[in-house]
């Protein structure tokens, strides 16, 4: 039921001996609350939930399709992308359900949305419905739902995270597309605000996937993903510098677990993340230190599939 690098085209044990990665120098906000999504068999497709980073509180903020969210750095919003007879698009709601806004709705893709750290613009990837092929661009948009404009052009761009300085997006981008078969192939970018820049920070790999940034600015994260058994580090959260140095496993998959989709806290001293468990054939969420020590996972007590984590800030 996992849902893989891309939601609009699912429709149309320990650490590396080059050490751990460090928890942010300075402390940075409280953290808060999680979003996550969660499989509803009633419509074949994830909704959107949010719950205490414990698990507890848990409630349902969206009961149509729903993916990938990210919080306002106030913790005051969520943004989301969500299905339609149109496409996938991008609204953002408060955490108790209410005021929910559309934010940008054109026909297509718009999908896996991410708060800039002043919280005035969120980035996105996004269909060109101008050209004559199906392809994804990364995109910014002012947090009103204006003003929006394409950052890069010429390749099959996703899941854009802004930079904690708010100067720089990093993203993946699609090589080769994959089947049940071949794993798809994606490299690693980062490119400055206004579209200069450019710079591949990891080449293409297999089952690379979900990058996240580091709250201090010093590590990119992702995963190599863990359904992919006959790949290198599948199942592992990885880590290297936004300048493609130190390149390392942060956290192995275990006998158990196997991990993806990395989301740090925003103090910098924890990580969130998917973890597929043998044990009960399933994808639940864990939680680590920055390192990537003492896993745990989150007693959700659903034992429905869940995907796509996010951890806010306390508001």
């Amino acid at each position: 039921m996992r849902t893989t690098l891309l939601f609009g085209t699912v429709l149309a044990a320990g650490l590396a001996v080059s050490g751990a990665v460090p928890a942010s120098a300075a402390q940075g906000p409280d953290n808060g609350r999680i979003t996550f999504s969660r499989y509803d068999p009633a419509i074949d497709i994830s909704t959107l939930w949010v719950a205490d980073a414990d698990g507890q509180n848990q409630q349902q903020l969206v009961t149509g399709p729903s993916t990938f969210s990210d919080w306002s750095p106030d913790g005051t919003r969520i943004a989301f992308d969500y299905a339609d007879d149109s496409g996938f698009h991008i609204a953002t709601i408060t955490p108790d359900g209410e005021q929910r806004r559309t934010l940008i709705s054109e026909p297509g893709v718009q999908e896996t949305p991410d708060w800039s750290p002043d919280g005035e613009w969120i980035t996105y990837g996004a269909m060109d419905a101008s050209l004559p092929y199906f392809s994804l661009s990364i995109w910014v948009i002012r947090a009103d739902g204006t003003d929006a404009r394409r950052v890069t052009s010429g390749g099959f761009d996703v899941e854009p995270v802004f930079s904690p300085d708010g100067t720089q997006i990093a993203f993946a981008r699609i090589v080769e597309d994959g089947d049940e078969d071949h794993p798809q192939v994606n490299s690693l970018h980062v490119v400055n605000t206004d579209g200069t820049g450019l710079r591949q920070v990891v080449a293409p790999r297999a089952g690379l996937e979900h990058p996240d940034w580091s709250p201090d600015g010093k590590w990119l994260g992702f995963n190599i993903a863990p359904e992919r058994h006959e790949l290198a580090d599948s199942g592992a959260l990885l880590a290297v510098r936004p300048d493609g140095r130190a390149l390392h496993v942060l956290r192995a998959r275990t006998a158990d677990l196997g991990f993806f989709k990395i989301a740090w806290s925003p103090d910098g001293h924890r990580l969130l993340m998917g973890c597929f468990d043998a044990r009960v054939q399933r994808d639940r969420l864990c939680t680590s230190t920055a390192g990537g020590g003492n896993v745990r996972p989150i007693d959700l007590v659903d034992d429905s599939w869940v995907n796509h984590p996010a951890w806010g800030s306390m508001p």
